[in-house]
């Protein structure tokens, strides 16, 4: 995997991740974009026009389709859902993708001792970031905690025989922190099957790309500051790759000075502590979404250390303190 090139923007903290670019034209005309509310958030899919107009425009919307249909299988508040089903009904999950997805979260849990869970559910909701909370912007009791922490546990979802089960009734299943790379990496398999050799795929706070938006020019993506407007780094991309990013800023409420936010340390049901911001840099979207969920509840010093024996994943991260540590050089262009 070529480095990206990585150019200091700002001297603060990382946030979102964002597209730069600026009105680049192809033999057949401008860069052609789509956007779509889907998975809740705003997925925007930019291609060069390199197949015309309405077959670029066609794979695009073909891409955001198979996103949106990712949404609703994945949507564990939806009844429709097998998410659902297994979370309300202990109904056992057959449904390969889903299967497949699970397996792949709980291998992520394994590798990073736990510090990504797709179990947080519970905990969510008490602190108030989930679809059904009614705590928001109130720091729940230390008993809430306890036993809100008492329903979790990765270690109980079971994959066996091409089923999911659970050895404990109260666990549930959330795939909020995998699904959305999962789906933005169906949707670059989608747009190379419709012929699209180049395209930028943007879902909250990650993008993928491939390819080059025109010939000599390499895609373009900005880290942005969460506290302040503007940029942390600008990052191109020249050949295929992706980042996550994940962030105190996306989802929190301030009580007393203190931020509380929604990404939660499985180890004792509270906001993880000591990361801003974590980005993460790989070509599978979906090991780089839960990747930099586990990467910032770790915390940078046990996340440096544990990159250490990945030396393929890039990654920027931001401590509490909003000091900056890189893989790579971000002194200068």
């Amino acid at each position: 995997m070529k480095k990206a090139a990585i150019i200091l923007m700002v001297l603060a903290a990382a946030a979102a991740v964002y597209v730069r670019r600026e009105d680049i034209f192809t033999p057949k005309g401008k860069i052609l974009k789509r956007s779509r509310f889907t998975m809740d958030t705003i997925c925007t899919i930019q291609a060069p026009n390199e197949l015309g107009a309405s077959r670029t425009e066609a794979a695009i919307d073909k891409a955001l389709d198979r996103m949106s249909e990712i949404g609703v299988k994945f949507n564990c508040t939806s009844p429709d859902s097998p998410l659902y089903q297994f979370n309300h009904y202990r109904t056992p999950i057959t449904d390969p993708e889903l299967v497949a997805v699970i397996k792949e979260a709980l291998e992520v849990s394994r590798t990073t001792g736990g510090t990504y869970d797709p179990t947080m559910e519970p905990l969510e909701d008490l602190w108030g970031f989930y679809t059904t909370s009614k705590s928001s912007g109130t720091v729940p009791s230390p008993a809430a905690v306890r036993d809100a922490l008492a329903k979790t546990g990765w270690r109980k979802i079971i994959v066996r025989n091409g089923e999911v089960t659970a050895t404990d009734k109260n666990v549930c299943l959330d795939l909020g922190g995998i699904a959305k790379g999962y789906a933005i990496g169906e949707a670059e398999k989608v747009l190379k099957a419709e012929g699209v050799t180049s395209a930028l795929i943007l879902g909250g706070g990650q993008v993928q790309v491939f390819g080059h938006p025109s010939p000599g020019k390499d895609w373009k993506v900005g880290v942005r500051n969460p506290r302040h407007d503007g940029y942390m780094a600008g990052l191109v991309f020249p050949d295929e790759n992706g980042i996550s990013t994940s962030g105190d800023y996306e989802r929190y409420f301030i009580v007393n000075g203190v931020r509380y936010h929604h990404i939660m340390d499985p180890a004792n049901g509270y906001p993880a502590r000591g990361t801003m911001s974590v980005s993460v840099m790989l070509p599978d979207p979906t090991k780089a979404d839960a990747l930099s969920t586990a990467l910032f509840v770790m915390g940078p010093r046990k996340a440096i250390e544990f990159l250490k024996k990945y030396p393929a994943i890039g990654y920027i991260i931001v401590d509490s303190n909003g000091k900056i540590f890189s893989s790579r050089d971000i002194s200068g262009s």
